[in-house]
């Protein structure tokens, strides 16, 4: 295993990751990687292009290459896995390593990919806990948020009646009803763009209970 200086160091940049071995056994890392935001798949290389991970790469539209070779071409992958148990094919790739490229074989992909899931599983099962206690709370403010502003428009409307009823002498009465009106439409405004952010939030949610699931199967494949 050969492991750059700077791998641990730049942790804003998304590291470029290249897997050499896709079968079904590979399949679980691959998808794994795929959902994290701090990395990139730049590379799925497999010499069976049947294989599970070839399949799910063309899905995705990542790069495949059915050499290993192709690794070693590629300049910018910071990250490369290689999962084949091929001892040959490691120690090629390693040999020919840039400096900034770290290089795992099987047994040490393995160990990082495993202190990943437990960190991130832990992680995010408490931003899950908040975000839905969030939620909740969010969605109960915007209910009653949105029965105070149709009370406030029929209360507008019915002003809107009175002062036309009135005459001139109303006249000052209909403008503030008409401000209360626009005010309830800026307030409905509000309301919509809430609930855009908040849908946002929920799909966010829903690719970290993807991850956890993910981890979830992880652990169960490990103890049988």
């Amino acid at each position: 295993m050969i492991i750059s200086d700077n791998f641990l160091m730049e942790k804003k940049m998304k590291k470029k990751i290249a897997f050499v071995g896709a079968t079904d056994s590979e399949l679980r890392f691959i998808k794994f990687f795929s959902l994290l935001p701090d990395f990139e798949i730049a590379l799925i290389s497999e010499e069976k292009k049947n294989a599970s991970g070839i399949k799910f790469a063309e899905e995705k539209q990542y790069r495949t290459s059915s050499s290993f070779i192709e690794v070693i071409k590629i300049q910018d992958i910071d990250v490369i896995a290689v999962l084949t148990p091929n001892p040959e094919i490691f120690s090629q790739i390693y040999n020919t390593a840039k400096p900034h490229q770290t290089v795992l074989d099987r047994k040490h992909f393995i160990f990082f990919y495993e202190t990943m899931a437990s960190l991130i599983s832990t992680k995010y099962l408490v931003i899950e806990e908040n975000f839905n206690q969030n939620t909740k709370e969010i969605k109960k403010a915007i209910s009653d948020f949105s029965l105070i502003t149709k009370n406030i428009d029929i209360l507008a409307i019915n002003a809107s009646i009175e002062a036309a009823r009135a005459g001139e002498s109303g006249k000052g009465f209909a403008v503030v009803a008409s401000n209360i009106k626009n005010l309830v439409k800026s307030s409905r405004d509000m309301l919509t763009h809430i609930k855009s952010v908040l849908d946002k939030f929920t799909i966010l949610n829903s690719q970290l209970m993807e991850i956890r699931e993910s981890l979830i199967e992880k652990k169960d494949e490990n103890n049988q």
